[in-house]
């Protein structure tokens, strides 16, 4: 059919070290038979860039790719699209909100014959400005008439998209966010996770929409006699966040890690995993969650609910409610045979979510639009 492999060009609006961008390197680390180039925009981090390039993966900066920035949205499609026509790709595969309206505009433009689109979470929420939500929706449902496929985290993102009017039923596929299970077990617990009683632990991006407000809140509600919890991640909200410790008193309780790479080894060592987020796809750090054997309390919105089995391997309560965080915590903290119970139900869940998986549901897409 080619005279060369297909070339996949991947398009990610920021490369830095979340779900989404994990979720794209493990795609083109672990699919062969493919010339794949991962394109990102104006913010990165220079270790991920390492990482592919390592691997003998082309990758390509477009400064004009930005973070809900409209202003440059149009010139960033005209050089996306000299780009793509440049290399002549196969596919085009897009990520995130931005870089999704533009990759598949300049797709367009440049005639590509697949393109595939990837939600990795939904980007409306009222509490961002009225007339960009409206510009981004209206992106949105424009761009989807130029997507041959558009893969979601969740059953639940592609039935708020379709709810949104973002495409037709026959467009969508689900595909969970997978890791690499092996890497979260039989793992020695990081040494300095040494607080005492039961450990809590959040990992994430310190931003806005993580919930760190809510899970703040709930910590007052909670005896933290035998408590230790730690917050692992850095981001625009690390300086407010060390702030409210201090100004809440709880210096005693909360460590703030920074960024770590030994997840999996902190995982060990803690007793119950946290994200009371408000805005999420299908987050991987639940999933590692659960496969280093930790019950978890989040959030019931977007692929969550198909990840934790309420009352089975977690709990799940509703964005901003502190209170029903503190109950389920409190719940959890009491009882180590409770703890125990939900980890041995989410290890077992888990492996639907394995990194393999999701590539092998990948690779099914791409050969469809190839054939």
């Amino acid at each position: 059919m080619f005279g060369h492999e297909p070339r996949v060009f991947h398009l990610i609006t920021r490369l830095l070290k979340g779900g989404a961008e994990a979720k794209t390197i493990a795609t083109v680390q672990g699919l062969e038979g493919y010339e794949f180039t991962v394109g990102y925009g104006a913010e990165y981090d220079p270790d991920q860039v390492t990482t592919l390039e390592r691997d003998g993966i082309t990758t390509r900066q477009f400064r004009t790719i930005r973070h809900y920035n409209p202003v440059t949205t149009i010139p960033a499609v005209f050089a996306v699209a000299r780009y793509i026509r440049k290399h002549e790709f196969d596919i085009v595969h897009t990520h995130s909100t931005e870089a999704g309206i533009i990759g598949r505009f300049a797709a367009a433009l440049a005639s590509t014959p697949a393109v595939v689109h990837t939600v990795h979470g939904v980007p409306f929420a009222d509490d961002r400005n009225d007339l960009l939500e409206r510009f981004v929706l209206a992106c949105e449902r424009r761009a989807a008439t130029m997507s041959d496929r558009l893969v979601t985290n969740a059953d639940a993102i592609t039935a708020d998209y379709l709810s949104y009017d973002i495409g037709t039923p026959d467009q969508y596929t689900t595909v969970y966010s997978g890791i690499d299970l092996d890497r979260f077990r039989d793992v020695t617990p990081a040494e300095d996770i040494d607080g005492d009683g039961v450990r809590l632990l959040m990992v994430g991006r310190l931003a806005d929409g993580k919930g760190f407000d809510v899970f703040l809140d709930a910590l007052e509600h909670l005896s933290r006699d035998n408590l230790s919890v730690y917050l692992v991640g850095d981001g625009p909200q690390r300086e407010w966040l060390e702030r409210e410790v201090r100004t809440r008193g709880l210096e005693a309780t909360i460590d703030l890690l920074g960024y770590r790479s030994d997840i999996p080894e902190i995982m060990a060592a803690c007793d119950v995993f946290v994200l009371p987020s408000y805005r999420e796809g299908t987050p991987r750090v639940i999933t590692e969650a659960m496969a280093s054997g930790l019950p978890v309390v989040a959030t019931d919105i977007a692929g969550i609910p198909e990840q934790v089995a309420d009352g089975e391997s977690g709990y799940l309560i509703q964005p901003g409610d502190d209170k029903a965080l503190a109950d389920r915590l409190e719940e959890l903290i009491a009882s180590r045979e409770h703890r125990q119970a939900f980890g041995a139900t989410g290890r077992e869940r888990v492996e639907q979510f394995s990194d393999e998986h999701m590539v092998t549901e990948l690779e099914t897409v791409y050969q469809e639009l190839l054939e």
